[in-house]
C-alpha cells in the first residue's frame, strides 16, 4: 500500500464515513490532523495534500472538492480541504454529482447530424462567408467606379 493509499484510506475511515453517517452535507479535513493521526512528520504535508487533492480520491469515494484553504502553496499542515458529500437515497446509493459542463457534451449532436455532420456544416458556413465577402468586394468596386 502506497503512502497516498494509506492517507486516503485513513481519511475515508476517520473523516468521510463518520460525516456521512451523521448526515452532514460536507466535511473539512486539515492536512496537519491527518499527519498527526498517521504519526507522519511534517515534511509529508505535500503528500497528504496531493492525496486529498487527487481526482482519484474524489471519484473513488464519491466526493466533490468544494475548496482548498491555506497558504499560497496549498501544501502545508494548515491546508484545509472541504468536500461536499452527496446525499444517499433510500437504496443506499449516492446520487451522482452533476457537472454542468459535462451535461452539455453532445448537445449539438442531432443538429449536426441533420446537416451532414459538423465538418460539412462548417464547410458550408465558410463557403457562405466567402461568397458574402466576394459580393461585398464586388459592390465596393462598383461603387468606386
Amino acid at each position: 500500500m502506497t503512502i497516498a493509499d494509506r492517507i486516503r484510506s485513513h481519511v475515508v475511515k476517520h473523516y468521510v464515513e463518520p460525516a456521512r453517517s451523521r448526515g452532514e452535507e460536507s466535511v473539512t479535513i486539515i492536512a496537519g490532523s491527518v499527519l498527526r493521526d498517521l504519526q507522519l512528520r511534517g515534511d509529508y504535508a505535500p503528500s497528504v495534500c496531493s492525496a486529498l487533492r487527487a481526482r482519484k480520491f474524489s471519484a473513488e469515494y464519491d466526493l466533490e472538492l468544494l475548496r482548498v484553504d491555506g497558504p499560497r502553496s496549498k501544501q502545508s499542515t494548515t491546508t484545509a480541504f472541504t468536500y461536499r458529500l452527496p446525499r444517499r437515497s433510500e437504496t443506499g446509493h449516492t446520487r451522482p454529482v452533476r457537472n454542468a459542463i459535462r451535461d452539455l457534451r453532445g448537445i449539438g449532436k442531432d443538429m449536426f447530424a441533420a446537416v451532414g455532420g459538423g465538418e460539412r456544416w462548417l464547410e458550408r458556413e465558410r463557403e457562405a462567408f466567402d461568397a458574402a465577402l466576394a459580393d461585398d468586394v464586388l459592390r465596393r468596386e462598383e461603387d468606386e467606379r
